[in-house]
């Protein structure tokens, strides 16, 4: 008697189960397919890199490649720096690749400034006016990367798409008095002058 009254009362509870999740089911059914809806779109959307970018002018190679000087000997180059990315810059930094030997043998001199009529190899300084000085130190003692580089531009002033700054390098050999130290050739040793351009 008891199971038949316990089977009885199993059976209402899963019926009424049923019932109630059928009926939530047809609730859910009704509120998915009855709902007003309406959208809006933004469409064509993209997105895009500026640029960063600097050159030297057409031509511009090597420097200086020179031996045999005394004291009070130099060699002047002059080159044109351009800028030519989208962004504006916010410094331009010259440095030195390290590697460098017999750095306080040699004296270098960095101007800023504009005018240069030749761009081509041959470096000319023709037409340059000096407006600044970026460096007048030891070569040994030119910064060896960015952080540590010369600014561009005198204050560290930005660049701007299309700005141009002309500079004139001065190399020259220090005097030295130290008996039979030039025995034999010193040397600079080859390096090389980066610009980098940094937004």
């Amino acid at each position: 008697m008891n199971a038949t009254i316990n089977d009885a009362g199993k059976a209402r509870k899963l019926l009424l189960t049923a019932l109630v999740v059928g009926s939530l089911s047809a609730l859910i059914g009704l509120g998915t397919y009855s709902a007003f809806t309406a959208t809006t779109t933004n469409s064509g959307n993209n997105i895009s890199s500026g640029t960063v970018k600097i050159d030297q002018h057409t031509g511009a190679t090597t420097l200086y490649n020179v031996t045999n000087q005394k004291p009070g000997d130099s060699t002047t180059k002059c080159l044109r720096v351009n800028y030519s990315g989208s962004i504006t810059a916010s410094a331009v930094k010259l440095y030195v690749s390290s590697g460098i030997t017999n750095g306080t043998q040699y004296n270098l001199e960095i101007q800023r400034g504009s005018g240069l009529t030749t761009l081509d190899n041959t470096m000319s300084c023709a037409g340059f006016n000096q407006t600044s000085v970026a460096y007048n130190g030891d070569l040994g003692s030119f910064g060896a990367n960015y952080g540590a580089g010369v600014d561009g531009k005198a204050s560290a002033a930005t660049w701007a798409t299309n700005d141009t700054v002309d500079y004139r390098f001065i190399i020259s050999q220090n005097d030295d008095t130290t008996p039979n130290a030039h025995t034999s050739a010193l040397s600079s040793g080859s390096h090389t002058f980066t610009w980098e351009a940094r937004s």
